[in-house]
């Protein structure tokens, strides 16, 4: 099947993004579940977590890279197949959980998320990078703003999923499997004959040391706002990892129960996030000073919420209040980060992201693993400390006196 028009290519892309979206989700919610059913110890299953998002931040500029030359709509079908290898062993956790010995069942999970870090790293980098190549310019912090929507609907799709089969967690699982199997199969059968053309002409030029110089050039036009990423995917990480945890212990609820409440949690404030992100199109426009700042200051507010809530409706406000910022700061240092003043660079740029988004995951999960195992802090100062670096990170940015919008003609609608 050939998809010749910008829309139709956008769909693929948006698609990927968004089945990524949800299949990780769903991931994150049964955390307790899964640690209820197999036994594995929460710390054990995040800190496999943590393993896959290590290799992740590796793995993903070198995909986002090599799709520069061997064609975005290639290197996606091996993301999703390696996201469908990944879950295959996941769900096997489920299928012979009587069968598998502890030992087994802890390198199953590891093994499960090193695949993940090996292969579904081309996901989200090669898909943003796609976006960005069927686009002018101009419109990038827009369609990048819709990419973090369609993550933010996958993020709502799980939990209604979730929410659907109440505790059948293990069907919804299977299911999603057998759709990431469907939609890279669609992937490698689409053809793209401009994108195999280009990779044979690229495939000619190669100098290791041009490259580690254009690399590191390419990295100082956008340092903070790739710090910015860092430090943001860590607070995500952190809360994904530890919310489901945090709601089994403040209400004293079973696993089961705390993996539907953390559904509708995500639920709400996903929807409530696109609503922010569509509003922000109105109000802020291209005002990426004020996204980051509002952005921030939520986030901050919310964590301190978060901390203190001692009842579900607490931890309600409080999740909405951070969905604020999780809905405006992305768009924003990702529209940063791929901004640049050279040409055919969108791949090598998105993969910065992709370093800073894996890092940020594996460097959360580790801190909550590690806290949950040696009872060093609890779990929201963690939250609340990294939403204070959040926000030290935006003041630099808005009140540096350099213009990380670099100005190429292209791109000088996007500064405020």
């Amino acid at each position: 099947m050939k998809f010749s028009s910008t829309n139709q290519k956008l769909t693929i892309a948006y698609l990927n993004t968004l089945t990524f979206s949800i299949v990780q989700i769903l991931l994150y919610t049964t955390i307790p579940y899964i640690s209820e059913k197999t036994s594995l110890h929460t710390a054990t299953i995040i800190g496999a977590i943590s393993v896959g998002s290590f290799i992740f931040a590796f793995m993903g500029p070198f995909w986002a890279t090599k799709s520069d030359t061997w064609g975005r709509k290639r290197v996606l079908s091996f993301g999703m197949l390696g996201m469908f290898f990944s879950f295959m062993l996941l769900c096997s956790l489920f299928l012979f959980n009587d069968q598998l010995s502890m030992t087994a069942k802890i390198v199953i999970m590891f093994s499960c998320r090193i695949i993940y870090g090996l292969l579904s790293s081309a996901v989200v980098p090669v898909s943003q990078a796609w976006q960005l190549d069927l686009i002018d310019t101009k419109d990038k912090l827009k369609v990048l703003t819709r990419n973090s929507m369609c993550l933010n609907v996958g993020r709502v799709l799980g939990p209604v999923l979730i929410l659907i089969q109440k505790v059948d967690f293990e069907h919804m699982i299977y299911a999603g499997t057998l759709w990431v199997l469907m939609l890279a199969l669609g992937c490698l059968l689409t053809s793209s004959p401009a994108e195999k053309k280009l990779s044979s002409e690229a495939a000619q030029k190669f100098d290791w040391k041009a490259i580690a110089l254009e690399w590191k050039a390419l990295f100082k036009e956008s340092m903070l706002p790739i710090l910015l990423a860092l430090i943001f995917t860590s607070f995500i990480g952190v809360l994904h990892s530890t919310l489901g945890h945090h709601l089994k212990e403040t209400l004293n609820i079973k696993g089961d129960e705390a993996s539907v409440q953390m559904a509708k949690l995500v639920l709400g404030s996903s929807i409530f996030a696109l609503v922010v992100q569509q509003t922000s199109q109105w109000i802020f426009k291209r005002d990426w000073k004020l996204r980051l700042i509002t952005g921030a200051s939520a986030l901050i507010l919310g964590s301190f919420v978060l901390n203190a809530a001692g009842t579900l409706n607490g931890i309600w406000g409080a999740l909405m209040l951070i969905s604020i910022g999780l809905a405006l700061i992305p768009p924003v240092y990702m529209a940063l980060i791929s901004a640049s003043a050279k040409e055919n660079v969108t791949g090598k740029k998105i993969g910065f992201a992709s370093i800073a988004h894996s890092l940020g995951y594996a460097f959360g999960a580790g801190m909550i693993a590690l806290s949950m195992k040696m009872n060093l802090v609890s779990n929201m100062t963690v939250i609340g400390f990294i939403s204070l670096v959040t926000f030290a990170i935006v003041a630099s940015l808005i009140f540096n006196k350099t213009d990380f919008v670099l100005p190429a003609k292209k791109d000088a609608q996007l500064s405020s």
